[in-house]
């Protein structure tokens, strides 16, 4: 199962929350286990999930009436407790629930939950659907769900971490042909062509992102690949990133084409020493500040105006998830997170740099899902 229920709850309870209505796709799919093409694609195709603080009240899910057999095959969640809605009536509906806000209203009236705090995501839903809460639970006070939720998903469960080591795998394959590639001069949009290719033979659902510059270009952080070739001499900068299962691989390189320059190599051994400072700090206990204090501080003994907003970030149904690796950040490293170590700069008319693996903590330190190198030369 994807979610941590005995984790979710304890933080319900911390924040006096018995009961909390979920709909963005990734905190649906989280509390659900259940992860179709739709879920992302179709941004208005929510589905509802009424979850409880307590073992003993499953949840409650309304989900559009064309995904319904699906999702009672795939998710945890009794069967009788996932519920088909029509999005658009027809005059020909029976069986399905056509006032979706109406009947989670009347489930949690009936539950004796409606006179108390009633958690929402006021940071993702429309101000029209939390309106039609609103009218129809006068009596709640409604408090922003999604940090609850972005707390609970900070740890992963195992099935979570399974998921996310295969995300990983299947990225690097892909991060292996672009190197492949470059070291070939091939075109930019050829090398990201192949690489999304062998991702997708591996298993990946589809390529979320392939960020692929050379020369000048890899200094543009969300470059697309142009038709140009890889040059000798030139910075060749990849940040590549495969779904899998509904959860992200995300790898990043930085190489330069058989000879470098001492520029070249300056901005390289920074980011490197950062990054692998970085890495090195990671481990229960520390916050999300030590971990960027300890990599800006290494990457600066060569690079002094080394600026980084952040070092890293979780990872895992979305690509950047709690915690994030920041200056002032007190949040706790904990066992089971998994997150992205990474450190970059972008020097116009030099190029890009950029080093970043994914990471599990352990009960002791870290373990690293990629093999990829991070010397300067390829």
């Amino acid at each position: 199962m994807l979610l941590n229920r005995k984790r979710l709850n304890q933080i319900m309870k911390s924040n006096g929350l018995p009961v909390l209505i979920s709909a963005k796709p990734e905190n649906a799919i989280y509390l659900t286990s259940y992860h179709t093409m739709g879920s992302r694609t179709i941004k208005e195709r929510l589905t509802y999930v009424v979850y409880f603080c307590d073992d003993d009240i499953a949840p409650i899910v309304l989900c559009p009436s064309v995904d319904v057999r699906h999702m009672r095959e795939l998710s945890w969640i009794p069967e009788n407790n996932i519920l088909p809605f029509t999005e658009f009536k027809t005059g020909n509906d029976q069986g399905l629930i056509t006032d979706k806000f109406g009947f989670i209203a009347d489930q949690i009236k009936a539950l004796g939950f409606d006179g108390g705090k009633i958690g929402v995501e006021t940071g993702f839903l429309s101000e029209e659907i939390l309106n039609a809460f609103r009218l129809v639970l006068p009596k709640a006070d409604f408090i922003d769900s999604g940090r609850i939720l972005k707390s609970a998903r900070a740890v992963k469960t195992p099935e979570e971490i399974t998921r996310l080591k295969e995300a990983c795998r299947i990225t690097e394959e892909g991060c292996k042909v672009l190197i492949e590639y470059a070291k070939k001069g091939a075109l930019e949009d050829e090398a990201a062509a192949q690489a999304k290719a062998v991702s997708m033979l591996n298993g990946a659902e589809t390529i979320g992102f392939c960020a692929v510059g050379s020369s000048y270009r890899s200094a543009y952080v969300h470059n697309n690949p142009r038709h140009e070739p890889v040059r000798e001499g030139t910075v060749f900068r990849f940040d590549f990133g495969a779904l899998y299962e509904g959860y992200w691989g995300d790898l990043a390189r930085t190489f330069v084409l058989k000879h470098h320059n001492p520029e070249q190599r300056k901005f390289h051994y920074a980011i490197r020493a950062a990054q692998e400072a970085g890495l090195a700090a990671v481990k229960p206990g520390v916050t999300a500040n030590d971990i960027y204090i300890a990599a800006v501080t290494a990457g600066r003994r060569f690079d002094p105006d080394l600026r980084r907003e952040h070092v890293g970030h979780g990872l895992g149904l979305e690509v950047h998830e709690e915690p994030i690796l920041r200056l002032g950040s007190d949040q706790v490293i904990e066992p089971g997170m998994v997150m992205c170590v990474e450190v970059g700069k972008y020097v116009p008319d030099v190029g890009g740099f950029q080093i970043e693996d994914t990471i599990l903590v352990t009960d002791t330190g870290i373990e690293i899902f990629d093999t990829l190198p991070k010397g300067i030369l390829i």
